[in-house]
């Protein structure tokens, strides 16, 4: 347990009931608790945090106090009409306008609300929204947060959930773009060197006094600021209780029935119940609902938090809420591989580097490109579905040479200093001297896969991808490698072997089929009508963007946004704009 809230047993009561422990989750139990309402929150697990807490940290919210400097910098104005219609041209027919334009309006205002009364502090960043092809599509548009020191959890230090151990190197997390590149030329660069040396040094002198890393960042640092905000303004999080089903009086949802060390137990709320329990990464049933056919084979490969069985759309299912499944795109996308002998999510990689970098190349089982690899991993993967549709199961093959690798790493496999063997061994690498040799060994026709790279080694060298146009936008551009020889920094031929390879699935970061709600996050039953107590954020509410994925961070910008606007909503805090609206 954390805070002041009874954990031994016997009833709870409250003004709110908070379900869940991620971005949205504390941000709506923060909103209503600075609105004066007495709340608590009830997370499943040993931990807090969620997926936000292994998350890149970023959020998308246009229009936000930090973007000015960078528009005014760039020379690139952006205003509120651009933005709607880039976000309901990319929505297409799955968009609920209603939920955009508060999504819109709230979302500035939950970055300055949060900056203003709590420890969260976010830092503007330059990066270019996912479908920049769009003439609406800008570069000013998400946030990160700012890095902090998680030993001001005092006693709930040990509580936090840390970052996935894949993603950190040798169990340090890193941070900034530039620090990364920092990490990816340390094995080339004596002045990258000794910058990661002395950041190493520390970070593994604060392990061996604390028991863990102080130093926080990315979703880590978001968490972190978030809880600490709770403690402060005595907002309890009942870890080890997970809510099994919703208490309703009437009409009106009243609280939850919720497990402890010492059976169940009713926590009484007497305003609402906000979901925020994550999505459904972990619901296989679910899973083979609302996926494709060829996106599951009954197996998750997700990073999300494996906590995530989909409690929230169940528990709303059963006081008569409705899951929707009518968006573009039922998961948060995220191209995956695993290694064979790690099991769950510890052994899942997320691509988010290698395939976009020159000197890689993705192809199906038949030897074939099929889309640019160089696109945001939320466009990449249904590539792959599209793909291989027809297949009992998609994937693609991620193809890289000695040089490549060396360079950007391959998957879990880390750049050149660092051993790949024991990749190759566990059968998670696959290793080659020749093109033709590796198609035998991942079971390709080697004919197609030497015309395959010999076509692309073409283009790399002119710099122009005819196939798919890969490198052809600021987005492709921005993840390309700014120190190549090539005419396209996103585009390298494949020369020299060894040549390697590793198997890529369509994995995912979170869900975005969800629970119905309206533009104020309440629950909506099959009428439409809100159910009066109950109200769902994050990944347990329905995409606001139809399943589209506009820039980098537009699951936590929602996720947020929405966790203020119900705690808003909750405590009667835009009672006035209802009246209004109905008048």
């Amino acid at each position: 347990m954390t805070g002041k809230a009874d954990q031994m047993g016997g009833d709870l009561a409250c003004d709110v009931l908070v379900i869940g422990s991620g971005g949205g989750a504390l941000t709506a139990a923060i909103t209503a608790r600075k609105a004066g309402m007495n709340v608590i929150v009830a997370e499943k697990q040993d931990v807090f945090g969620g997926t936000t807490a292994t998350s890149g940290g970023m959020l998308w919210i246009p229009g936000n106090h930090h973007s000015p400097a960078i528009e005014q910098r760039l020379g690139e104005p952006d205003s509120l009409e651009k933005v709607r219609t880039y976000i309901l041209e990319e929505a297409g027919n799955y968009a609920e306008i209603d939920r955009i334009d508060a999504f819109l309006k709230y979302g500035p205002e939950m970055i300055a609300f949060l900056e203003r009364e709590t420890h969260v502090k976010f830092n503007g960043m330059e990066y270019p929204d996912y479908y920049f092809k769009n003439p609406n599509a800008a570069k000013t548009r998400s946030l990160i947060a700012a890095e902090y020191d998680a030993k001001k959890l005092g006693k709930h230090f040990k509580q936090l959930k840390r970052q996935l151990p894949q993603l950190l190197f040798l169990g340090f997390a890193i941070g900034s773009s530039v620090e990364m590149q920092q990490f990816f030329k340390a094995g080339r660069s004596p002045k990258a060197f000794i910058a990661v040396a002395g950041k190493m040094a520390l970070h593994l002198v604060h392990t061996a006094i604390y028991g863990g890393a102080r130093r926080v960042v990315r979703g880590g640092a978001l968490i972190t600021r978030l809880a600490q905000s709770c403690f402060e303004l005595d907002i309890p999080i009942l870890l080890n209780a997970p809510a099994k089903s919703l208490i309703k009086e009437g009409d009106v949802v009243r609280g939850a029935m919720v497990d402890g060390p010492n059976g169940p137990r009713r926590i009484m709320a007497k305003h609402a119940v906000i979901l925020g329990s994550g999505g459904f990464p972990y619901d296989n049933k679910r899973r083979g609902e609302a996926y494709p056919s060829n996106a599951f084979d009954g197996t998750p490969r997700s990073v999300a938090n494996p906590g995530n069985t989909g409690d929230g759309a169940r528990m709303a299912e059963g006081v008569g809420g409705v899951f929707g499944n009518d968006v573009s795109n039922a998961g948060a996308w995220m191209p995956t591989s695993v290694q064979p002998d790690i099991a769950g999510p510890k052994g899942v990689w997320p691509h988010l580097v290698d395939r976009l970098k020159p000197g890689f190349i993705c192809v199906t089982r038949h030897g074939k490109r099929f889309g640019n690899e160089s696109c945001a991993y939320s466009s990449f993967v249904p590539q792959i579905i599209e793909a291989t549709r027809g297949d009992a199961f998609g994937f693609c093959w991620l193809i890289g040479d000695k040089a490549a690798i060396d360079k950007w790493g391959m998957g879990r496999v880390r750049p050149k200093p660092m051993p790949r063997q024991h990749y190759i061994k566990s059968g998670y690498l696959v290793e080659a001297p020749t093109i033709a040799a590796l198609a035998q060994k991942i079971d390709v026709d080697p004919t197609a896969l030497v015309d395959t790279v010999q076509r692309f080694n073409g283009f790399a060298k002119q710099g122009i991808d005819p196939d798919f146009q890969r490198g052809a936008d600021d987005y492709d551009a921005y993840q390309g490698d700014d120190e190549s020889k090539w005419p396209n920094p996103c585009l390298g031929p494949l020369e020299k072997g060894p040549y390697y390879a590793i198997k890529m699935f369509a994995g995912e970061i979170g869900t975005f089929a969800g629970i119905n709600v309206d533009k104020y996050a309440r629950v909506i039953d099959q009428a439409g009508q809100p159910i009066q107590g109950l109200y769902a954020v994050g990944n347990d509410q329905k995409n606001v963007f139809g399943g589209s994925y506009p820039g980098a961070g537009a699951t936590l910008g929602p996720s947020l946004t929405f966790g203020y606007v119900a705690g808003l909503h909750v405590s009667n805090q835009i009672k006035e704009e209802q009246q209004r609206s109905a008048a």
